[in-house]
């Protein structure tokens, strides 16, 4: 009997695992928002409440987010068996850690304005910052993207 091309598609041998937590669909919406905010925000940068609301979500989702990805990465990611998602992985990783820490170093002049103190950097380093932020949440929606599609699939066995 000769083998469908697409047996991999139609392969009832390899179960796949449906959905995830609540808190993983939260942060999967969060993102989502945000994402789409941002873009609100490189449309139309004057526009405050957007900018407040993008700020805020950023923040929560931060602190919500580094303690799940720290357990996620020891029980998951640490023992996986799968070369290459592992290294598409850490590779996702280091997208989203440049993504909430270049968010997160946009917000410190804020912070300290608010604070009462008058501080901001450079131009350039505002800029490069705003660059670095824009196109890693290119990368990282990109790569959550496909790291979804990714996490159950398995290479068949002959």
């Amino acid at each position: 009997m000769r083998q469908s091309r697409f047996a991999l598609a139609s392969a009832t041998s390899f179960p796949r695992k449906r959905g995830g937590s609540l808190r993983s669909g939260v942060h999967s919406a969060i993102i989502a928002v945000l994402f789409v905010s941002g873009l609100w925000l490189w449309v139309d940068p004057g526009s405050s409440l957007v900018l407040w609301l993008h700020v805020m979500g950023g923040i929560a989702l931060t602190a919500t987010l580094a303690p799940w990805l720290w357990r996620h990465v020891l029980e998951g990611l640490a023992k996986s068996e799968r070369h290459g998602f592992t290294q598409f992985s850490w590779a996702l990783l280091a997208v989203w850690i440049v993504l909430l820490t270049s968010g997160l170093a946009m917000v410190v002049p804020v912070a300290w304005w608010l604070a009462g103190r008058v501080w901001f950097p450079q131009s350039e380093v505002s800029q490069a910052m705003s660059f670095v932020h824009f196109w890693s949440s290119w990368l990282a929606a990109v790569g959550l993207g496909l790291h979804l599609a990714m996490r159950h699939w398995k290479n068949p066995r002959p």
